[in-house]
């Protein structure tokens, strides 16, 4: 490069004083050789020095303007790395740098336009991550948080929106950084569960730890988090269910089974022993088929259970529910008291409500103490309207009535191991009103008595 600016400004230098000379002709009226012979080296010098000066003037400015441009092309390419909106280049189509200065224009309006699809694609992606029914975080190879969605932060009970602080920090509590840390350790994927103990509740998630290479010296790491606790108490109720029942089942197909083998082998031929295990066999066979009635209904109760609301008069539908336990009534010596208005009527499903009717008042009669009470009142205003079934019986404790909806609980008093059932019963009661858009209550005292009250809409209708 050096080189040719220095033939170049020889060049110029022979040039000017080539048109000195010639300058001088002109005006002398000699020749050209003479000219060159008698013309004054001074002068000559001077010529050619002035016209060096100018030449180099010339380059000067034209330096000075290639060099202003550059510093604009960097100035433009660093605003283009850094994201920064701005004009385009103008340069001259005369000028040296034209094609430069159209490069990077081209440059800025690629990258503008990757900018914009990059963004948009950005949004996508942080939308759909608001969907993602999930807790996610992305954290860079530094262990900065990239970014992460709302979800984690519900999950986690606090706010997780740390982008560009290192995870740890927000994570420091829970076990996840020790799940993280292998991934970052190992380069592989890691799943776990885990518990963590929060102010108001106790969650399990499960975590899984994904591990994204994005080249050879660059990745990231997804953290996975969904809080499986409610499905864990389902698998655990699932898994409760399934044991109790085989357990409610056992007792009564053992007796079945054992008392007609005592009959096979040889009772027949006594007809007092006879008739005994045949009692004992028709009362545990109705215990079996309560039991299977009762699973039935619960395995029918769900949102698509069909509802049939019609009109129902009060009174006559508690007096259906207590006619099958008059002789009950009679052998315990119990007084039934029916304070319903006959006046009052309701819009329901008449077998939901019978079905709770009925549990209720057998539950006061076989709970209650011999010579006691059983009564049943009801009520209705502009929205609502509740019955009550009371007893006067033995009662349950703080922690039973707590406990009394639970599927095949049954307090563990003397008398409640007496009196038979499946342990269902209440279950499927609350069932059936949370499904009518009601709520059942319940009070009890020891040695005093039970209450139950449930409380319905007073109009309801078929969809």
């Amino acid at each position: 490069m050096k080189v040719r600016q220095i033939l170049r400004r020889l060049l110029l230098a022979v040039v000017a004083l080539f048109l000195t000379v010639l300058l001088y002709v002109r005006y002398s009226g000699v020749t050209f050789g003479v000219a060159v012979t008698q013309l004054h080296l001074f002068w000559l010098a001077l010529a050619v020095s002035l016209f060096f000066i100018l030449i180099l003037m010339l380059e000067y400015m034209e330096k000075r303007h290639e060099k202003n441009l550059l510093r604009l092309f960097i100035k433009k390419l660093s605003e283009i790395t850094e994201g920064q909106k701005s004009g385009h280049v103008l340069v001259s189509k005369k000028d040296e740098l034209y094609e430069l200065g159209q490069s990077v224009n081209q440059v800025q309006s690629v990258m503008q336009r990757l900018s914009k699809d990059y963004n948009r694609q950005k949004r996508g992606y942080f939308g759909l991550l608001e969907y993602v029914p999930i807790g996610v975080m992305v954290i860079d190879q530094d262990r900065e948080i990239y970014l992460s969605n709302h979800h984690l932060n519900d999950i986690m009970g606090q706010e997780l929106e740390l982008r560009h602080e290192l995870y740890y920090t927000a994570l420091a509590e829970f076990d996840i950084v020790k799940i993280v840390e292998e991934t970052y350790r190992t380069k592989e994927d890691q799943q776990a569960e885990i518990k963590i103990n929060l102010a108001d509740a106790t969650k399990i998630l499960a975590v899984n730890v994904v591990y994204i290479p994005v080249s050879s010296h660059h990745f990231f790491v997804m953290l996975l988090v969904n809080d499986i606790t409610e499905r864990k108490q389902i698998e655990r109720m699932q898994n409760d269910f399934v044991s109790n029942v085989s357990h409610e089942l056992k007792t009564p197909v053992t007796s079945i089974a054992g008392f007609s083998e005592t009959l096979k082998n040889g009772a027949l031929k006594d007809p007092q022993a006879a008739s005994q295990f045949v009692d004992i066999i028709h009362q545990q066979s109705l215990r079996l088929t309560d039991l299977i009635n009762d699973i039935l209904s619960l395995s029918r109760i769900g949102p698509n259970m069909s509802l049939d609301f019609k009109q129902i008069q009060v009174l006559q539908l508690v007096q259906e529910c207590v006619q099958p336990y008059e002789t009950m009534l009679n052998e315990r010596q119990l007084t039934f008291v029916n304070q319903v208005s006959p006046n009052l009527k309701v819009q329901a499903d008449a077998n939901k409500l019978k079905y709770i009717m009925s549990n209720l008042i057998q539950n006061a009669i076989r709970y209650n103490n011999v010579g006691g009470k059983v009564t049943v009142l009801a009520k209705a205003n502009e929205s609502t309207w509740q019955f009550q079934v009371k007893d006067t019986g033995i009662g349950m404790t703080m922690e039973q009535q707590s406990r009394i909806f639970e599927r095949f609980y049954r307090a563990d008093t003397s008398r409640s191991k007496e009196v038979e059932g499946t342990g269902l019963g209440l279950a499927i009661v609350q069932e059936y009103v949370e499904f009518l858009s009601g709520q059942i209550k319940v009070d009890s005292q020891l040695d005093v008595g039970t209450t139950f009250t449930v409380i319905l809409p007073s109009s309801q209708e078929n969809d």
